[in-house]
C-alpha cells in the first residue's frame, strides 16, 4: 500500500517537470504571509492553517523570526481585522515585548482592544505591563474592564506582577 507521500507525489502535476520549473511554479504561488493579512469570514483559510503550522511546529528559537513575520502582516494596508485576529492569536503563542509597539496603540480602540490584550495578556515582561496601565489610565467603559481584567489574569499567572 503506498504511503501518503507516495500518493501526493503521483497525483503531482509537476512530477515529470524539470527542477527550475517547479521552482517558477513555486514563485507564483502566493506568499501566505500576505494572503493571510487578507481572511475573511467563511473565506480561504488555507494560507492560515500553513502559518498556524509553522507557529505550532516551531522551535522556540525560530519564534523571533515568525514573530516578525507576523508582525510584517499587521503593517499591510489591507490587513481585515480577521486577518488581525488571527496573528493575534498566533502572537499570543509565540510574541514578545517586540509586540508591544504595534499592539499598544489598539488597548484602547473599540474595535481591537480584545485582540491586542489577547495577544498580550501571556507575554511576559514590563514593557507588556506599562502598556496595559498606560491604556488603563485613559480607557473608559467596557475597555477599561477588560483591561482591568487583563491586568488582573497577568497578575495570577505572573505571581503578583503586572
Amino acid at each position: 500500500m503506498p504511503t501518503n507521500s507516495e500518493l501526493r507525489a503521483a497525483n503531482d502535476p509537476l512530477r515529470s517537470a524539470d527542477v527550475d520549473q517547479r521552482m517558477e511554479e513555486f514563485k507564483r504561488a502566493p506568499d501566505p504571509w500576505m494572503e493571510v493579512a487578507r481572511l475573511t469570514h467563511g473565506g480561504d483559510r488555507s494560507f492560515a492553517y500553513t502559518i498556524q503550522s509553522l507557529v505550532w511546529d516551531a522551535a522556540p528559537s525560530q519564534y523571533p523570526a515568525l514573530e516578525k513575520k507576523l508582525l510584517e502582516v499587521l503593517k499591510q494596508p489591507d490587513c481585515t481585522d480577521v486577518g488581525r485576529e488571527f496573528v493575534c492569536h498566533m502572537l499570543a503563542l509565540i510574541g514578545s515585548e517586540a509586540c508591544v509597539p504595534a499592539l499598544a496603540p489598539w488597548l484602547t480602540d473599540e474595535q481591537r482592544s480584545d485582540m491586542a490584550r489577547y495577544a498580550l495578556e501571556n507575554i511576559p515582561g514590563e514593557a507588556v505591563d506599562r502598556a496595559l496601565h498606560a491604556a488603563l489610565a485613559t480607557a473608559q467603559g467596557r475597555i477599561r474592564d477588560g483591561l482591568a481584567s487583563t491586568i488582573a489574569a497577568r497578575q495570577r499567572w505572573m505571581g503578583g506582577r503586572s
